[in-house]
């Protein structure tokens, strides 16, 4: 007997097995692309979900509509005779089923008995049922839905709930009905812990106890209480359910709840949670949740009565009872909350209610993943334009850093020059569009007022590098590197000027007396559009347009007459007067100087002779930075100054500098 009983599970377990064999492989494997077109028509991709392998994410332009999954994968579907079957689901993204496909199955009732077409039928009628409600409960009198297959109903029950539960574990895998912004439970999560490790990982809280423990709290001298035993648990997620329910009957459970509803556990001994009114009152008076200022109360239908609990080691409890805490509370089970004991009197004394708090372990909380800033996609959009800036920037450095060696050779070094202003002009501010105006000054001016967004500065990668050079290089240097190196506006003015001078057009300047009424003027134009950004901006943008920049470099000059007129005449300008408009007018460079009074070195060096009795650097400065008479005569005015480094090549070359020159005699006499 005993090897026939042998005989007959080998034999079962080896046609379980072989038919399990007929469901290999991944989802992808076995997803028919007529299934996805018939479930999401407007789809442009798939791919499996980050988080859950089981899982097809489909897409459409980049936008996720819904998934794909199986029974199988999810749930390990067993139909009446349990032999396993498989269909495949389609859920939109609201929380409806797309559509469900029966795709393998080995029900011998609808091989021979009833129509095998029913029951394709049946599952495919699935289609549009909300998972956001919880699964009715069924019986074989009462079937979940009442359009079950006749005489199949035992099946047809069974493939809904396979449905009904693969479409709730998809939708907690992904999340579907969770704040992706905020801090969200672990539902997923299994682990098999005993009870003293259910205790120790905060998952579930125990309190021994507990009523002697309060009344010695407030030093009350009533007799001791014994034996006052209480468990409190989330049963939620899985991690806690699996080992305290047990998975199928936590699963039954939770697919009977609403997609927002959570669940906890209260187990007790030596004084009764629950009491004996409820069952004629319907309402649990002894025992409310708080959380914040949301106040839970329990009625009869949130109760479901258990017989013990399941994990390991566990205490055996008197009173066992799981309450649904409906969505309506807004509860946040990431969040602590705490019970509290109403009114106690227990063996005759009047016990002040007792508050017991539970806070959920971390190990099961998911954190926050905010989505990244806009001005990152930027950046990263942009990562090919930055390189190419930031090469530059270190070239300038460089230039900067090696100046006396550069400037040894005349000829290479105006080779160099021209070809950085010509990369300033064409590709920073005509390509890319990176040309600093006054505004860029006024939003850091305004900071006070408006408050220190930073993405607000980021949104520009390329403006916000140059400004955060400039900024920093000003207070090192001065204002020149910028000025001098880095303006589109002032790099155009400069080529003019360079290419007049080639064709011969003589350079007109004025009088040196007048230079220090002159460089006034950019300074009062500064302080009116700051004055007026905190009185109007629009006025202070309408005055602000004294700078040229928006025409001839973001626009290309495609502005209205007068604009461009404007631009025009100040580059006509510039070939009769070295960059007359960055001296005398603009606001920017007016900025620009006043950060730069804070320099710490100029890292331009002068001798002695310098203005006594040399005079050769004032002539050959092409923005008249260096006086040749007056108080100041020989020194650089720094604040004026565009570092082109003219009087650097003059510094160093010895058939041109007088002090150099007369050196250079001496060796020959020498000689």
């Amino acid at each position: 007997m005993k090897n026939i009983a042998l005989l007959i599970s080998t034999f079962f377990l080896f046609n379980i097995n072989f038919s399990f064999a007929q469901i290999a492989g991944n989802i992808e494997d076995r997803l028919e692309e007529s299934l996805i077109t018939e479930y999401f028509p407007n789809y442009s991709k798939i791919k499996n979900n980050d988080n859950d392998s089981r899982i097809i994410e489909v897409l459409n332009n980049e936008i996720i509509i819904g998934y794909i999954y199986s029974t199988w994968d999810m749930v390990k579907s067993l139909g009446y005779d349990r032999s396993p079957y498989e269909i495949i689901i389609g859920l939109n993204s609201s929380g409806t089923i797309a559509g469900a496909k029966l795709t393998y199955h080995n029900e011998p009732l609808f091989e021979h008995d009833v129509s095998e077409d029913d029951l394709l039928n049946y599952v495919e009628r699935t289609k549009n049922i909300s998972i956001t409600n919880g699964m009715a409960k069924s019986s074989r009198d009462k079937p979940i839905r009442p359009d079950t297959v006749h005489r199949g109903t035992i099946s047809s029950n069974l493939m809904h709930q396979a449905i009904f539960k693969s479409s709730r574990n998809a939708a907690l895998s992904v999340g579907l009905f969770e704040d992706k912004e905020m801090n969200r439970l672990d539902y997923l999560k299994e682990v098999n812990f005993n009870w003293e490790q259910l205790i120790k990982k905060k998952y579930v809280l125990y309190r021994n106890n507990y009523i002697s423990e309060h009344l010695n709290k407030y030093n009350n001298k009533s007799k001791i209480i014994k034996n006052a035993e209480i468990a409190i648990t989330l049963i939620t997620p899985r991690a806690i359910g699996y080992n305290v329910l047990k998975k199928n009957r936590h699963d039954k459970y939770m697919a009977g709840l609403n997609s927002k509803d959570h669940a906890i556990l209260i187990a007790g001994n030596g004084y009764s949670f629950k009491g004996d009114k409820w069952r004629y009152s319907k309402k649990f008076d002894r025992i409310r949740i708080v959380q914040g200022e949301t106040i839970i109360k329990f009625k009869a239908d949130d109760h479901t009565r258990l017989s013990k609990i399941q994990a390991k080691n566990s205490p055996v409890f008197k009173e066992v009872s799981i309450f649904k805490i409906d969505s309506k509370y807004n509860f946040d089970p990431t969040k602590a909350w705490y019970l509290e004991l109403l009114d106690i009197n227990y063996e005759e004394q009047n016990i002040q209610n007792i508050i017991i708090p539970y806070i959920i372990s971390d190990e099961l909380i998911i954190k926050k993943t905010t989505e990244l800033p806009m001005w990152t996609n930027i950046w990263l959009d942009s990562k090919f334009r930055i390189l190419i800036l930031c090469s530059a920037l270190l070239i300038l450095i460089c230039i900067t850093i090696f100046q006396d060696r550069i400037s040894k050779y005349r000829k290479i070094y105006r080779v160099i020059r021209v070809s950085y202003l010509s990369f300033t002009l064409i590709w920073i501010g005509w390509y890319a569009g990176a040309q600093l105006s006054i505004f860029n000054i006024l939003s850091i001016i305004r900071i006070p007022i408006t408050g220190s967004d930073l993405s607000y500065f980021l949104i520009d990668p390329l403006i916000f590098i140059i400004l955060s050079f400039t900024i920093i290089s000003a207070l090192i240097l001065g204002r020149g590197l910028f000025c001098g190196w880095l303006c589109p506006f002032g790099a155009l003015q400069e080529l003019i000027g360079w290419i007049a001078k080639n064709l011969g057009v003589k350079k007109k300047e004025i009088s040196e007396k007048y230079y220090t009424k002159l460089w006034t003027i950019k300074y009062f134009i500064l302080v009116t559009i700051i004055g007026m950004s905190f009185i109007s901006m629009e006025t202070a943008s309408s005055l602000a347009e004294v700078e040229p920049f928006k025409t001839a470099i973001m626009r290309h000059f495609n502005r209205g007459i007068p604009y461009v007129s404007y631009a025009v005449a100040l580059l006509c300008l510039s070939a009769f007067m070295e960059r007359g408009f960055c001296r005398f007018v603009c606001p920017l460079g007016a900025g620009l100087a006043v950060i730069g009074k804070l320099r710490i070195t100029d890292n331009l060096k002068r001798r002695e002779e310098c203005g006594s009795p040399c005079n050769l650097c004032s002539t050959s400065c092409p923005v008249n930075a260096i006086p040749s008479k007056g108080k100041d005569k020989g020194k650089i005015i720094m604040s004026e100054c565009f570092r082109c480094l003219d009087c650097q090549l003059e510094y160093v070359d010895t058939k041109r500098c007088p002090p150099l020159v007369k050196i250079e005699k001496f060796k020959v006499r020498a000689v």
